[in-house]
């Protein structure tokens, strides 16, 4: 019989043969490491449905090879995770990533990196479910084994910044923006400025400036995380769309309308071109240029664009509570300055309601 076919049996006349499960097991590895690979390729182009999908794939040949492989069933676990976080997706992400980390924690122990970052993730995750009590605590252990262990590595960067949304959600600002300047450092330290990561930090601290009334030092800010956003990511980056909003909120603050509609109405259409993939971020978007709208007492199209945002954000797989509650709000006050009185206080509870389900 020629050794090629014999490979693919498994079983003759009730005699097992080895070489065959060798190699089984070699194709399935070699399987669901592809497969795993491919995932990333996707989600840093911001395909996620296909990013999900293929982890998904790769995460069930793991568990069907058994405890052995729980190190890489974590790690495809974690990768899941963040494409459900940049997907707007925050229920199942904190599923995934506590999964995940049980596996890490039990596979390679609690201090190593993977687990780490694990903690920083799922922190993250917790925040945009509005869970910031664990959020808080989650982060805070694992920003401490950071500080002990990888001061110089990039994931005490990415808890710090963490950290900062936590405290920015309950507006905490000065927290916050200590949180972000240090996570700013950190991040440029690890991972040098020309990064998506740089991006990120910088966006997150402009941001913050933006917020506390300080849009002339959030400007300068923001434009620097979209030109390192554009380089590292590319043009049809999602990430780069929602930069191009938050400029324009920040230049709308500054006075400078005619540009803060120019960059609001771009992330706006950008983000709609991108389909799924843009959804989350495109409800947001919809949002802040309503923002602009409202301001210029355009308001059939604040209303508009207002309950397009409300919309997506109902109908996504979990929803964003703190992206929610601004559109509640913003809605409730247009409809103040439509004299719709009644509905602006109902809106207000609505939003106030969700709040306390975090």
């Amino acid at each position: 019989m020629p050794i090629a076919h014999l490979r693919r049996i498994v079983r003759i006349a009730g005699f097992c043969f080895l070489i065959p499960a060798a190699f089984s097991l070699a194709a399935q590895t070699n399987d669901a490491l592809s497969l795993n690979e491919q995932g990333v390729e996707a989600a840093a182009h911001s395909d996620y449905p296909q990013a999900a999908r293929l982890y998904r794939e790769a995460i069930r040949i793991w568990r069907d090879l058994g405890p052995a492989y729980e190190a890489h069933t974590a790690t495809s676990l974690f990768n899941l995770g963040s494409v459900l976080c940049n997907a707007g997706n925050s229920a199942e992400a904190v599923r995934v990533l506590e999964e995940a980390l049980q596996l890490h924690q039990h596979s390679l122990g609690p201090a190593h990196l993977r687990t780490v970052r694990n903690l920083g993730l799922l922190g993250q995750a917790y925040v945009q479910s509005g869970d910031t009590a664990r959020a808080d605590a989650t982060l805070a252990e694992g920003l401490a084994l950071a500080r002990k262990l990888y001061p110089n590595d990039l994931v005490t960067g990415q808890i710090l910044l963490a950290l900062s949304l936590s405290r920015r959600v309950q507006n905490k600002f000065d927290e916050a923006l200590q949180f972000g300047e240090e996570g700013l450092a950190a991040t440029l330290q690890a991972a040098g400025e020309l990064t998506s990561d740089a991006a990120l930090a910088y966006e997150n601290v402009g941001t913050l400036h933006r917020l506390a009334g300080h849009p002339w030092r959030a400007i300068p800010l923001l434009r620097k995380a979209r030109f390192l956003c554009e380089r590292t990511l590319g043009p049809a980056s999602p990430a780069l769309a929602s930069l191009l909003s938050q400029e324009g909120l920040a230049l709308l603050d500054d006075g400078k309308v005619a540009l803060a509609e120019q960059q609001l109405s771009q992330a706006v259409d950008s983000l709609a071109a991108l389909g799924p993939s843009g959804e989350y971020r495109l409800a947001t978007a919809k949002s802040n240029l309503a923002i602009l709208r409202l301001h210029q007492r355009k308001l059939a199209d604040a209303e508009r664009l207002l309950l397009d945002a409300l919309a997506i954000e109902e109908r996504l797989p979990s929803r964003p509570v703190f992206e929610t509650v601004s559109t509640l709000e913003t809605l409730a006050q247009l409809r103040k300055v439509q004299r719709r009185h009644a509905e602006s206080v109902q809106l207000i509870a609505r939003a106030a309601a969700i709040q306390s389900r975090r």
